[in-house]
């Protein structure tokens, strides 16, 4: 059954109310103009719930924009949406064309800090966000009483004599939802190992973000980056945010989450009142199995409050340094991995509290 304006709906009630589903909810492929985004492919998403986003195959099939009832939950940075024909590689080049929104990937075969391995130079969060997606497909379509909206699209990652990898994403949504599924597939094209460095770059901002904002999840264990993420109280206060701040340096911090006996699990950002007495929060739920590691990324600053919440395969110390310390996984040659997000949108004092005992069930199991 579809949930719309509280009620539900078989596909008989709903069709005989309006002339096209996209009355209420749908997927809209546009290509921007203007500026450094001329040319990127999008398609804008709607589910009638309230919950609004826009997915970008012509940049990672990544998502910029996201907002539930007129409320933004991601943070956009002032580089906009660019081309991939600005991208730059080298060092930290990919911050010129970084907008984050409420999702940037990073990998295939590297990710994090930037690397010189063998020789070869991997920049910052690696190439796959700048990546144009081929095969785009858009599927709005019945699946009984479901109203079932798909955006797939392939993205290539590969080097001549070096790496031949493919990432085919699938993000799929329905009428009435409060949530979207995020279903990746890594393909190794090639004969040879290769890293496989996905890092899930989950970004959330004003107004989900505040002094009312606190992470949830079935944390068991915080481990500082560094010490910056280490002096002023940083680890104890890793979960809670202040008003934004002049000057502040980035904390980094990696927890190890409980899970259930099939290895899944969650973090979530819930924030009691945003500012108008409502509450508003996130849940992504993963499966530890898939994404074994979690990094927490903190910079609540002035023009630049934001805070990451990235489940991955690997952490972000870079290349070489994730390689080195056995914990990041290699995708043999014909060999595929896959992995599943779930995020959804909560609205409720009462979910709020479900969350919190059911991370508290995951710490101890």
């Amino acid at each position: 059954m579809a949930r719309y304006l509280g009620k539900e709906f078989n596909r008989l009630e709903l069709i005989s109310r309006v002339g096209d589903p996209a009355q209420i909810a749908r997927a809209v492929p546009s290509t921007l103009a203007g500026g450094k985004a001329e040319g990127v492919d999008a398609v804008q998403l709607s589910t009638g719930s309230g919950l609004d986003f826009t997915v970008l195959p012509g940049r990672g099939m990544d998502i910029p924009f996201a907002s539930f009832k007129g409320r933004t939950l991601g943070f956009f940075s002032g580089t906009g949406i660019t081309s991939p024909a600005y991208f730059e590689e080298p060092g930290f080049g990919w911050l010129r064309s970084a907008f984050f929104g409420l999702l940037t990937t990073c990998g295939i075969v590297s990710s994090g800090f930037p690397d010189v391995q063998d020789g070869i130079p991997y920049g910052l969060h690696g190439r796959i966000s700048n990546a144009a997606a081929e095969d785009v497909r858009i599927s709005q379509e019945w699946e009984g009483d479901e109203y079932v909206i798909c955006v797939e699209g392939k993205l290539r990652e590969a080097r001549a004599f070096g790496e031949n990898m493919r990432l085919n994403r699938k993000i799929q949504t329905r009428l009435g939802w409060e949530k979207l599924i995020i279903q990746d597939r890594v393909e190794n094209n090639g004969f040879e190992p290769q890293p496989l460095m996905m890092l899930y770059h989950f970004n959330f901002g004003f107004p989900l973000l505040g002094p009312a904002a606190e992470v949830v999840g079935p944390i068991i264990k915080r481990e500082p980056r560094d010490e910056e993420a280490r002096k002023d109280s940083g680890v104890e206060e890793s979960l809670i945010f202040p008003e934004p701040q002049r000057d502040y340096r980035e904390k980094v911090f990696f927890y190890s989450l409980g899970a259930d006996k099939d290895g899944n699990t969650f973090i979530s950002l819930l924030n009691s009142d945003i500012g108008d007495g409502s509450p508003l929060g996130i849940v992504l739920r993963f499966n530890r199995n898939e994404l074994p590691r979690f990094t927490h990324w903190k910079m609540p600053r002035q023009g630049f409050y934001v805070t990451g919440l990235e489940p991955g395969t690997v952490g972000p110390l870079g290349r070489s340094k994730e390689i080195a310390r056995g914990g990041c996984p290699q995708l043999n040659g014909q060999d595929s991995w896959s992995a599943t997000i779930e995020l959804e949108i909560l609205q409720e004092h009462g979910a709020f509290q479900r969350i919190r005992d059911e991370a508290e069930a995951l710490r101890h199991p």
